[in-house]
């Protein structure tokens, strides 16, 4: 993708905001180098990437890892690093380190990404060898090798003693100096008065500004202090040596280091577009092969980035046409649409999630063109018309089936007829090649031609006593510039002027094109409409096709469990009738009594089968006020309210409602009575709802039922837990919730009751 088009489509602006996003410059690096990618495989693999990490709850924690390439590169070279630059190395692997095991907590719910964790994977001897020997100062530890320590154990103690000797005289002639021993040039020192110079023989290191002070190193200190250095140079020599040695082994470690070192940059570059998807409320689209263009409410995201008010985009190409010739007003927004258009294009072909809705689709071009915005060119002595003819001359040379082409105004800044013509010209040819066309325009010529010619498709945007900037598809958008001038403070002897040169054929056609706009939209709206009934009623057939499905399957479940506990009693009942007979026989009973015996068993053993296969009797008129009673059809028990002749009315908590007498099964006598005696408020039901880990249907479709349940137990307040992650299931339940006329009042818990992750709900008294 030529790299005029990303600029005029202003994608540096997102590599940039990307790269803000970023927590490490290895990864601003990358974000800021990220380009479109050349296939469908890699596009889906990226997409997979990013959207485990959009469904992960935390970030890993990359601040840590600093870009150390340059440092191991010199250890390879055979440089001796500084303990400064280990330190670095040690706290890097360790962030790595961290990112590694953040990956792997998380494989269960994004496998994918957890590959990454691979390439993290470095040795710990590093780490550890490094920790050892320097701590997070740069200060290499006394304990890095026998040798340092015993180096720096004899410096301390021969220093002491040297300090020690050199204040004791300093104590016993305090007269002759100006305060106690000192350090000059790794030497030390006694400060003393100039006036009594000779009375301390030694060597002078310095004196003091006023020279009234005399640094003096006594000369019976100047053997001790030889061998002291001498110390210190073996001390220096011996860190060479360990740092020499840590040196080689971030070199041995080089290429594991460079590895984890990108797939840290890489996995900095998706956390990015993780937080890019979170911040812009996007989603991911469609890119199966084939599918058409259809943006679903898409706002620009520099627009969103500056927090202005967006109005949406929708876009959806009709079949059979791949030439779509946009106009209207000046500052309408048809240049909002083509760069949106091709923006979103290259975000997808990068693996960017786009701010747009679910059902969004867009193909994967093979290649994107723009002719947007001014292209005059003072240094190559080009006008305006002739700069965008040269590069028209280069898209149609390049583009072919496959490939987007934006074009701002094509045919401006000329003659309007032969402009107009030229134009024409090359939206033919762009059709006839099969490249997919966008371009905007003023020229009534071309919007006739998009209105006859087959495979093109006007569509314009929309003018209301001002720009609306929506998208209308299929009819010619009127410039408005009278209009317009209006609005600007133009003087009304001009408009009036004008309006007179325009003449009234003019007139009349421009409110035709108004009134057509309008009859668009308003067919639009219905369509809208009619496809929201149509999608309600599938997503009403699919439940309760569902809840059959639910049915017959718990309905075999307790009937195999019946039959099981029924073979299960009969199997035990056998066993003590054997077990009572044989007892009878060893007590010596008569046969008389053993007979008795065991008809007493047989009897029990009926009332036992009895007990596992109950007989299910219908309801008659047989039933009162305030009986117990089951609904085939409802799977609930109820309390009878009133009998009538061919139905009853029957109480289900708060709800009352008709059911035909043979749908309804007594309960039994006991229950019945025991049933009386329980309220309303008694029943048993659970206030809670977690539909965490369900998508958005299959978590309406559960909040259906609860709330189902609630009504008819008589519950008043519910709690839902649904988790936080992108809110996407909570608006969705939200959305719900608010249309439903038993619902009175939904809000969010307070952060100690789950935050943003649980919704409380209160329902009306009575509905």
């Amino acid at each position: 993708m030529d790299r005029h088009t990303l600029e005029v489509l202003d994608f540096p602006r997102i590599q940039e905001m990307l790269a803000g996003m970023c927590a490490t410059e290895l990864g601003r690096a990358q974000a800021r180098d990220m380009l479109p990618l050349d296939n469908r495989v890699a596009v889906a693999r990226e997409l997979d990437l990013v959207q485990e990490a959009v469904g992960l709850p935390t970030e890993p924690m990359l601040c840590n890892i600093k870009d150390i390439r340059g440092v191991v590169g010199q250890a390879v070279a055979g440089a001796v690093l500084t303990a400064t630059e280990l330190v670095e190395i040690r706290k890097t692997c360790e962030g790595i380190r961290v990112a590694r095991d953040f990956l792997k907590r998380c494989s269960a719910q994004a496998r994918s990404l957890c590959a990454l964790a691979q390439d993290l994977d470095i040795e710990s001897q590093l780490e550890d060898d490094i920790m050892r020997a320097i701590d997070d100062s740069g200060a290499v530890r006394d304990s890095a090798n026998p040798r340092l320590q015993e180096l720096r154990a004899e410096q301390r103690r021969r220093r002491n003693a040297l300090v020690e000797r050199m204040e004791r005289v300093v104590e016993e002639n305090p007269r002759w100096f100006e305060g106690g021993v000192a350090v000059r040039g790794e030497r030390f020192v006694i400060p003393v008065r100039a006036e009594e110079r000779n009375r301390v023989p030694g060597v002078v290191h310095a004196s003091s500004g006023s020279g009234h002070t005399l640094f003096v190193e006594p000369f019976d200190t100047v053997a001790e202090q030889n061998e002291l250095q001498e110390l210190r140079d073996a001390e220096k020599e011996e860190i060479q040596r360990i740092l020499r040695r840590l040196s080689g082994l971030v070199a041995a470690h080089a290429d594991v280091l460079i590895r984890a070192l990108e797939a840290a940059a890489r996995l900095d570059v998706l956390v990015a577009k993780r937080r890019f998807a979170l911040r812009f409320n996007c989603t991911r689209p469609n890119v199966a092969e084939g599918c058409r263009v259809e943006l679903l409410q898409a706002r620009h995201p520099l627009l969103l980035d500056r927090n202005l008010e967006v109005v949406p985009l929708n876009f959806r190409l009709p079949e059979s046409t791949n030439v779509v010739v946009v106009s209207g007003p000046n500052a309408g927004g048809k240049t909002v649409v083509l760069k949106t258009v091709g923006l979103f294009s290259v975000l997808v072909a990068c693996g960017m999630f786009i701010p747009a809705s679910a059902g969004t689709q867009l193909p994967l071009f093979t290649e994107v063109f723009a002719d947007i915005g001014d292209e005059q060119s003072l240094e190559r002595a080009l006008s305006s018309f002739t700069a965008h003819l040269v590069r028209l001359r280069d898209i149609v040379a390049r583009a072919e089936a496959g490939s987007l082409v934006l074009l701002d105004e094509i045919g401006a800044s000329t003659d309007p007829e032969e402009g107009a013509a030229l134009a024409a010209a090359v939206l033919e040819i762009l059709r006839d090649r099969g490249a997919l066309t966008l371009a905007t325009t003023h020229l009534s010529g071309l919007k006739r031609m998009a209105q006859c010619e087959s495979g093109m498709v006007n569509a314009a945007v929309e003018f209301r006593n001002g720009p609306t900037y929506r998208l209308v598809m299929g009819a010619p958008g009127e410039s408005s510039a009278l209009a317009i001038a209006e609005r600007a403070g133009l003087q009304k002897e001009v408009i009036a002027r004008a309006r007179t040169r325009v003449g009234t054929e003019w007139l009349d056609m421009t409110a035709r094109l108004a009134e057509l706009n309008a009859e668009l939209e308003q067919a639009a709206r219905a369509r809208a409409v009619a496809e929201r009934i149509q999608k309600d009623a599938e997503q009403l057939r699919e439940s309760y096709e569902k809840r059959v499905a639910e049915f017959e399957r718990t309905a075999a479940e307790q009937l195999q469990r019946a039959r099981a506990e029924q073979a299960k009693l009969l199997i035990e009942a056998r066993r003590e009738i054997e077990n009572l007979v044989r007892r009878i026989r060893e007590q010596q009973a008569t046969h008389e009594s053993v007979v008795a015996a065991k008809r007493f068993v047989e009897n029990k053993l009926s009332e036992v089968v009895e007990v596992a296969e109950p007989v299910v009797e219908p309801a008659t008129t047989r039933l009162a006020a305030g009986d117990i009673v089951e609904s085939a059809t409802f799977h609930r028990r109820g309390t009878v309210v009133e009998v009538g002749e061919a139905d009853v009315l029957v109480g289900f908590g708060q709800v009352k409602v008709r059911v035909p007498i043979a749908d309804l099964v007594p309960a039994s006598a006991e229950e019945s009575h025991r049933a009386r005696d329980v309220t309303e408020g008694d029943v048993e039901f659970e206030t809670r709802l977690d539909v965490r880990g369900l998508n958005c249907e299959e978590a309406k479709e559960a909040l259906c039922r609860f709330l189902d349940d609630a009504v008819m137990t008589g519950a008043v307040e519910l709690r839902v837990l649904h988790g936080k992650g992108t809110g996407a299931l909570r608006r969705a339940l939200w959305e719900r919730l608010r249309r439903d006329a038993r619902v009175e009042r939904v809000w969010l818990g307070e952060e100690a009751e789950g935050g943003s992750g649980v919704t409380f709900v209160r329902l009306r008294g009575e509905v």
